[in-house]
């Protein structure tokens, strides 16, 4: 099935992978398409387990780093509870999802590990802020209210690392959560 142009289907989400994933080496997990997706003004969802419970935290920016690890800023303040659970060890999910056309994707990974953001992270946070920003105002916000996701703030910004180990698409459609094989 042929989706509109611009809008994906976890079906081709399959096919694409399948595509480009005999061209990357074996240490590689993300396809270039989904570093493209997670780097441009992206919704990043991260998800833990604090206490046994489920907690969920947003991030602002994501950086794919040359070892494979993807490099996620978030806030510390709005994600307390995410940070603590991945200081205590627990698992983490991160779901990014793209706009207009909500094109998405999961990765997994047993463990991440907090660290400050740099000054190094701030061009590539606020242009993905922008990103987000223009991705918001396309999709009917108004722009100041879009304009408000644009307010960083480095010294309350975190950083997680992590190495993706399982892939899932989650674009919504017949084959949602259907993992993405090495």
């Amino acid at each position: 099935m042929q989706s509109l142009p611009g809008i994906a289907t976890p079906l081709e989400d399959v096919a694409a992978w399948q595509r480009q994933r005999g061209e990357l080496p074996a240490r590689d997990r993300l396809t270039p398409d989904l570093l493209a997706l997670a780097q441009n003004g992206a919704t990043i969802l991260i998800g833990a387990q604090l206490g046994g419970r489920p907690t969920v935290g947003f991030g602002v920016c994501c950086r794919a780093l040359p070892d494979g690890q993807l490099r996620i800023l978030l806030s510390r303040s709005g994600n307390a509870n995410v940070l603590a659970a991945i200081a205590e060890g627990s698992r983490v999910a991160a779901t990014f999802t793209g706009a207009p056309s909500h094109r998405a994707f999961q990765v997994k990974a047993e463990r991440a590990v907090i660290g400050a953001a740099t000054q190094d992270d701030r061009p590539e946070a606020e242009r993905q802020a922008q990103l987000f920003c223009d991705g918001l105002t396309e999709i009917g916000f108004t722009r100041d209210l879009a304009a408000g996701w644009l307010a960083l703030d480095l010294g309350d910004l975190a950083a997680i690392e992590l190495l993706p180990e399982r892939v899932f698409t989650q674009t919504p459609g017949p084959g949602a959560g259907a993992e993405l094989p090495r």
